[in-house]
């Protein structure tokens, strides 16, 4: 991993190893990473072997290009200025206005982020500061961890309600799971280790761990693997497995082990 860039796979093991060891009382949990993937991690938990895939869910990646100019223009000047100490991110909720590219309104708004990361180098984390806020529609910064030089990006997402959500995350889980199971049956890594996890890294906060869990039994084929881990939001928490990079909280959206999920009730 680059010092500049959040390990995302990394960053999902962490969070279902704090999950299994501090939600579940598994008390011996270790994690190898696998260089010839899939899968791309090999986690003993309690003496049985799983094998682990990452996938994201991420959706509207065409949605504002803007947002991802922005991010890249924030870090930029403040890898210049040399005052990047820690891990922040970028969050677009909803649909705030951003100002086009290089407009007066867009360096107002670098200059507000710079400001704010200069003033936060020496604490390890803060609550979110807006940099646009239009009621439901905002875009904020906050710092995550004092570790490593970067600043992410956590958005831009649409929110929608509901139904919509759960239709929304079917249809991108149904992608995910065909995908995957297609790649780790072409290498056979079923046949080696039949219990395996699959964990879906929602970058962007597309849904609540509800709406989620919902989505996913609603899916065809989601029972193949073993389990399915859902790693949602960045929090405070030290990342144990790379402490460079940010920890997240995670939750078992489906598991063959009864002790690690609880099936939804029913809308």
């Amino acid at each position: 991993m680059t010092q500049n860039k959040i390990d995302e796979e990394l960053v999902c093991a962490d969070s279902l190893v704090f999950c299994l060891k501090h939600r579940h009382g598994c008390h011996q949990v270790d994690v190898r990473r696998e260089e010839n993937d899939p899968p791309d991690f090999w986690i003993t938990v309690n003496g049985v072997l799983f094998a682990a895939e990452v996938t994201s869910v991420v959706e509207g990646e065409n949605y504002h290009a803007r947002g991802r100019k922005l991010r890249e223009d924030i870090n930029k000047t403040a890898h210049q200025k040399g005052c990047l100490a820690g891990s922040y991110a970028l969050s677009i909720k909803r649909e705030p206005i951003i100002p086009k590219r290089n407009s007066d309104e867009w360096h107002n708004i670098i200059g507000q982020a710079i400001s704010f990361i200069e003033a936060t180098k020496s604490v390890t984390s803060t609550e979110a500061f807006a940099l646009i806020d239009e009621g439901l529609n905002k875009l904020t910064i906050e710092k995550c961890s004092a570790k490593g030089e970067d600043v992410g990006l956590l958005g831009p997402i649409t929110v929608k309600w509901g139904i919509e959500i759960q239709e929304d995350l079917c249809h991108i889980m149904n992608e995910r799971i065909i995908e995957k199971r297609k790649k780790l049956e072409n290498k056979g890594v079923h046949k080696s280790c039949p219990q395996i996890m699959l964990l879906l890294y929602d970058a962007y906060g597309l849904g609540e761990i509800d709406d989620a869990q919902k989505a996913l039994l609603k899916v065809n084929g989601y029972d193949w693997f073993h389990s399915i881990f859902w790693a949602a939001s960045f929090t405070n928490r030290r990342n144990e497995i790379s402490p460079e990079n940010p920890g997240r909280e995670g939750m078992f959206l489906y598991s063959q082990e009864e002790k690690w999920w609880r099936r939804p009730q029913k809308d």
